[in-house]
């Protein structure tokens, strides 16, 4: 394992009297290339201690729903399951507080903690309070990317282009093989005194927990570290020797349909590349356009919520760009919705309302969809900053990718980031407009339409 991966974040020692070790899964949920999950046995080989992965589940989150938690729980049922085989305690524990509280009592307990780093502001809060507050040492292990963002740059990247080459000159540095260690102590059977739940199925978690009940699971997307291996399959197998020229085109299905489980690190991007190279060079044009999509703008977007605390904040987009939306901020639309009828799908647009019930319905929109979606958000708001904020309570609340640094660079891309200026137009200034006749010249548009009433 790369040692840069790895990061001690306070000044603690490993505490002696400690009797176990601490992975926190909070964002990795696998057992397949999780380096924290490594980390934590090559610790627990090394200096003798038993590994306990620990799982809070809480309703405390904003958004907490049917749809993300089943998804979820589905996930780490199974991994729990893997982990054990291989010997490794996996507790699973109800909390009506944030997790971080928990960990910080149980640390003086634990030899050492290791957490998994997160990007965004929430993420990088708790991993700090963690570290502040625990009586041991505490590790940050770098698992949600192919190169870490440190590596990268030390400042937001405006552009793809400008991230491109500092990404591409370490990929072969970090894009590899992960080495797997068996444990020399077997924890998976012994009582660390927590108040572990053991119950079968998701909907037996789903029962004890106090989330929303109207935002509904869907049926096209099943958490789990298997299910993910499942659609990388078929992505490699079916889909990607067309992928560069189908990708955009919303009628038919030529994505990877992986942004739920990456999201839920379900599955690695690492592993993806990985299996990725196994059945296509690298220089393959279609192999180059995934990657593009895969870790530059995936890993783009990690920069951007790093490097800019108002990522999902309407503040957060170039000067340039608010400036000239604020400057037609008074300009006549002719139509205007209100957050009901947007969330209902209720415009006059066919296009519009299938892009917006195609993640009611399937917890996953078309990505090509997705930005023609959010300019007309912008088009249809009296204030682009209501239309910023529209936007990402819709993304937030029903996409199974929602909640993350993908979607937020995704819609602050639509009111000008990673963009340059356009010709100038009413409502959208000098921020790149999509257009309704766009669709139409490029795509059997109307074929998307039919798919999503039938779905």
């Amino acid at each position: 394992m790369n040692e840069k991966r790895i990061k001690k974040i306070n000044n603690l020692n490993f505490n002696i009297n400690g009797d176990f070790i601490l992975y926190y899964m909070s964002l990795s949920h696998r057992e397949d290339f999780n380096y924290s999950l490594e980390f934590g046995i090559y610790l627990s080989n090394e200096y003798n201690k038993p590994l306990i992965v620990y799982f809070p589940i809480t309703d405390y989150f904003k958004f907490s729903n049917l749809r993300y938690y089943k998804f979820m729980i589905e996930a780490i049922i199974k991994t729990k399951k893997i982990i054990e085989e291989r010997g490794i305690k996996f507790i699973i524990e109800k909390l009506d507080y944030p997790p971080y509280k928990e960990i910080i009592k149980k640390s003086k307990k634990c030899f050492a903690i290791i957490l998994d780093k997160g990007y965004l502001k929430y993420q990088r809060k708790v991993n700090k309070i963690i570290a502040q507050q625990s009586e041991t040492i505490v590790f940050e292990v770098e698992n949600d990317v192919v190169v870490p963002i440190g590596e990268v740059s030390s400042k937001q990247e405006p552009y793809a282009r400008t991230i491109r080459p500092k990404i591409y000159k370490k990929l072969n540095i970090f894009l590899k093989p992960i080495q797997k260690n068996q444990p020399k102590i077997k924890s998976a059977n012994d009582d660390f005194g927590f108040n572990e739940l053991n119950l079968k199925t998701a909907e037996e978690y789903l029962n004890i927990l106090n989330i929303d009940k109207t935002v509904m699971p869907t049926k096209y997307f099943i958490g789990g570290e298997d299910e993910a291996q499942k659609k990388l399959k078929i992505f490699i197998e079916e889909k990607l020797h067309k992928y560069k020229d189908l990708r955009s085109d919303p009628s038919v299905d030529y994505q990877s349909n992986l942004s739920p489980y990456l999201h839920f690190g379900q599955i690695s991007p690492i592993k993806i590349a990985l299996e990725v190279l196994k059945n296509y060079p690298i220089n393959d044009p279609n192999v180059q356009s995934f990657f593009n999509e895969l870790i530059i703008w995936r890993e783009l977007a990690r920069n951007f919520a790093y490097y800019n605390e108002n990522y999902n904040e309407y503040e957060g987009i170039p000067k340039w760009a608010k400036n000239t939306l604020e400057e037609h901020k008074k300009d006549k639309r002719e139509y205007l919705y209100s957050l009901e009828e947007l969330e209902n799908a209720k415009t006059h647009d066919k296009y519009w309302n299938a892009a917006q019930l195609e993640m009611l319905k399937t917890g996953k929109m078309h990505n090509y969809m997705r930005m023609y979606w959010c300019k007309k958000i912008i088009e249809w708001t009296d204030d682009p900053k209501k239309a910023f904020d529209i936007a990402c309570y819709l993304n937030d609340k029903y996409e199974i990718d929602g909640r993350d640094s993908n979607g937020y660079a995704g819609i602050s891309w639509c009111f000008g980031s990673f963009d340059r200026p356009f010709k100038e137009r009413k409502i959208f200034g000098k921020v790149r407009y999509m257009s309704e006749e766009g669709l139409k010249s490029k795509f059997d548009i109307d074929k998307y339409v039919e798919k999503i009433n039938y779905l």
